[in-house]
């Protein structure tokens, strides 16, 4: 707060209030829809915002993944979800962040995100959690069916709010 008794919204302050609401937003989609959001057939709509780094700044990278710890807290996977589904949200969320800051907006940047997402969940969610930690059926199979899945949410993201959200921070937003 600045002696007018304002809270600042400039550098900083901006960014850390949009990583909370990024991870309010994340997990809250998730634990509205628990049916759709944890297990061997899901479609997370929260992975909508996972392309979001693509045009946004680290701040993106930071929310969407301290949303994905508060949604995994309630996982039926446990401590074992909180780790690995983290580390599967850190770890697309910061190369879709690199792909954006070393190839800049293109189309195919769009596509290369939706795609390498729903791979790494695939093998992160589907083939490491399920398959092996949780030994809940085939790894390879479970790696194709959560790649598969995940390419929903993951296309909606790429190819509707990302422009979406770039033509906003264009315009000063």
């Amino acid at each position: 707060m600045g002696l007018t008794g304002k809270i600042s919204i400039g550098g900083l302050s901006r960014r850390m209030v949009t990583a909370v609401v990024l991870a309010a937003t994340y997990a809250g989609l998730v634990l509205v829809l628990p049916g759709v959001s944890y297990g061997p057939f899901q479609v997370r709509i929260a992975d909508v915002l996972s392309p979001l780094p693509y045009v946004m700044g680290l701040e993106s990278v930071v929310g969407l993944t301290l949303g994905t710890l508060v949604a995994n807290v309630f996982s039926p996977y446990g401590v074992w979800d909180m780790a690995i589904g983290t580390l599967c949200t850190f770890t697309y969320t910061l190369v879709d962040w690199a792909i954006g800051r070393l190839v800049g907006y293109r189309r195919l940047g769009l596509v290369l995100v939706a795609v390498i997402n729903s791979v790494v969940v695939g093998l992160y969610i589907g083939a490491l959690l399920i398959g092996v930690m949780a030994g809940g059926g085939d790894p390879p199979m479970l790696f194709l069916v959560l790649a598969a899945e995940s390419l929903v949410p993951m296309s909606i993201g790429s190819f509707v709010l990302v422009p979406a959200i770039r033509r906003y921070i264009a315009r000063g937003g």
